[in-house]
């Protein structure tokens, strides 16, 4: 979430409600469906969320992108995603970022992004800011409902305590349905990893009740493939759920076959590799070539805990 992890972003375009809502709590927007959020397929752009949404007789969409903090370069990519929405769909967009955590000096309510022109501003582009720290936790658990409960954990007076009644309410809520229920669980997970932590989301969904759910263990067994660190929300139950196959104890990039040494390099490029795709980060030939001829394994686990937020394929191999 920041350059939202590629799970998140799938599940989210499940709920859109939530989203919806407390970026335009005094409008009753229908959620008509997700767009394909690929909008700029020649150079690449891809925003994190587009919802087809009707506004009373007026269809449009709505552009959004989750953030962990906010970050300077944030609006300039909000214009070109939402002008490039704007071809791509003809319909009207408005942009939504939400932010998870306080951080940077975010524009209060609506912001304004300019693009001078040669007798004044060529174009002003404004997008909703929803800094979800800002809002308190239970009023919106009151107002959003059980779906909105992931993005609850982010606000004011939330904590360990209000993420295990959330967590019982949705697995025990018959009013929603599987899929809600589902992708709510699943969103509950990994935004309690982000925000509280690894180790209290860890306390939190181990509870016996919460760990039997199959949402849940999907998500952890989803997880333990992509061999996320802190994204994978330690989805990993210690390596294992259940008595899975030991080659990913304690759920890190390690996926040995039991001693031995070239098993576990082996299994660690592969899941550098998936981190590599999963991020969009190109590998150049001799970049693969690198990888490929490491023998180290711990060299080739910190390149893929570098991978996980790197921003260009050169930032993973700054170890030398």
């Amino acid at each position: 979430m920041g350059e939202t992890d590629v799970t998140f972003r799938r599940l989210l375009r499940v709920l859109p409600r939530p989203i919806l809502q407390l970026a335009f709590p005094d409008r009753q927007l229908e959620a008509l469906g997700a767009l394909d959020p690929s909008v700029d397929r020649a150079r690449m752009r891809t925003a994190d969320n587009l919802f087809r949404v009707r506004d009373g007789s007026t269809e449009g969409a709505v552009h959004v992108e989750v953030e962990r903090d906010w970050r300077p370069e944030i609006p300039r990519r909000m214009f070109e995603y939402a002008s490039a929405a704007v071809a791509a769909t003809e319909l009207p967009v408005w942009s939504v970022v939400v932010l998870l955590r306080p951080g940077g000096r975010p524009p209060l309510g609506t912001g304004v992004y300019r693009i001078p022109g040669l007798n004044g501003d060529a174009f002003v582009f404004r997008y909703e800011v929803v800094p979800l720290w800002q809002l308190d936790a239970r009023q919106m658990r009151a107002q959003l409902g059980l779906q909105g409960a992931p993005f609850c954990v982010a606000m004011r007076g939330s904590g360990e305590e209000l993420v295990r009644e959330l967590a019982h309410d949705v697995h025990t809520d018959v009013a929603l349905s599987a899929r809600d229920r589902q992708t709510t669980m699943q969103l509950l997970y990994l935004v309690t990893a982000a925000i509280l932590g690894s180790e209290t989301a860890k306390r939190i969904f181990h509870m016996e009740s919460i760990i039997q759910d199959p949402n849940v263990q999907e998500l952890v067994r989803e997880w333990e493939d992509k061999g996320r660190v802190e994204g994978r929300v330690e989805g990993r139950v210690e390596g294992r759920v259940e008595g899975r196959v030991e080659g990913r104890v304690e759920g890190r990039v390690e996926g040995r076959v039991e001693g031995r040494v070239e098993g576990r390099a082996e299994e660690a490029r592969s899941l550098l590799y998936k981190v590599l795709a999963l991020r969009s980060l190109p590998v150049p030939p001799d970049v693969r070539a690198r990888i490929d001829g490491e023998p180290d394994v711990t060299r080739l686990e910190a390149w893929h805990d570098a991978a996980v937020t790197a921003g260009s394929i050169g930032d993973v191999f700054q170890d030398g």
